[in-house]
C-alpha cells in the first residue's frame, strides 16, 4: 500500500465514474488512505481491473456496473451499494459526460444525456445515500464539478449548465445537511488529460 497523506481507515467510499480518469485516481487514493471502495461505472472489465488493484493494495473493494444516464439505474445502484458493506461513509460523485456541440446545434438527446448523468442521477444517488447518512448523523459527500461550471466554455452549453447547477446543488445540500453532521463540498478542476479531457482536443 502506498503511504497516504491522510488516514481514513475503516471508512467505506462509493466512487462513481471510477473505472478511468479522475474517478479511478480518486478510488485508488482513498484506498491508499485506508478506505474500502465501492466503484461504479459502465465498463465492467475496467472496474474488475480497478477492484483487483485495490485488493492488491490491501483494501476490500467491490464494483457495480451502472449506466447513470438512466436515473432508475442510478437509484438502483445506490441502493445496492448500501448493501455491499452495510453503509457508505464517503460519497464521491465523479461520473460525468461531455458532448461538445455549438449551442445552435445542441440536440435534445445530448442535452438530456448530459443533464441526466452530470446532475439528475447525481442528485438522486446523493438523496439515497444522504438519507442513510442523516440517520447516522455523519458523512462526507464530494461532488466533482468543473471550472466550466464557473466560466463559459465554447461549444459546451449543456456541460457548463450541468456543472454550474451542480455547484449550486452542492451549496443547497451543504446548508440543509450540515445540521446532521454531513459535509457536502464540490471541487472544480480544469481540463485534466484523462481520456475525456484529451477528447476536447
Amino acid at each position: 500500500m502506498k503511504q497516504a497523506r491522510f488516514d481514513i481507515s475503516g471508512k467505506i467510499a462509493l466512487v462513481t465514474g471510477a473505472s478511468r480518469g479522475i474517478g479511478r485516481s480518486i478510488a485508488l487514493t482513498l484506498a491508499d488512505g485506508g478506505a474500502d471502495i465501492i466503484a461504479t461505472a459502465r465498463n465492467e472489465e475496467e472496474l474488475k481491473e480497478l477492484v483487483s488493484e485495490i485488493k492488491c493494495r490491501g483494501r476490500n473493494a467491490a464494483y457495480i456496473v451502472a449506466d447513470l444516464s438512466s436515473t432508475k439505474e442510478a437509484i438502483s445502484m445506490a441502493n445496492r451499494a448500501l448493501e455491499v458493506f452495510g453503509r457508505i461513509d464517503i460519497l464521491v460523485n465523479n461520473a460525468g459526460v461531455s458532448l461538445p456541440q455549438p449551442a445552435i446545434e445542441v440536440t435534445e438527446e445530448a442535452w438530456d444525456t448530459t443533464m441526466n448523468v452530470n446532475l439528475k442521477s447525481l442528485f438522486f444517488i446523493t438523496q439515497v445515500i444522504g438519507k442513510k447518512m442523516i440517520e447516522r448523523k455523519k458523512g462526507k459527500i464530494i461532488n466533482i464539478s468543473s471550472q466550466a461550471g464557473i466560466v463559459g466554455l465554447e461549444d459546451h452549453a449543456a456541460y457548463c449548465a450541468s456543472k454550474g447547477g451542480l455547484i449550486l446543488l452542492t451549496k443547497v445540500l451543504a446548508i440543509e445537511w450540515e445540521k446532521y453532521g454531513i459535509n457536502v463540498n464540490a471541487v472544480a478542476p480544469t481540463v485534466i488529460l484523462t481520456p475525456m479531457g484529451e477528447s476536447l482536443g
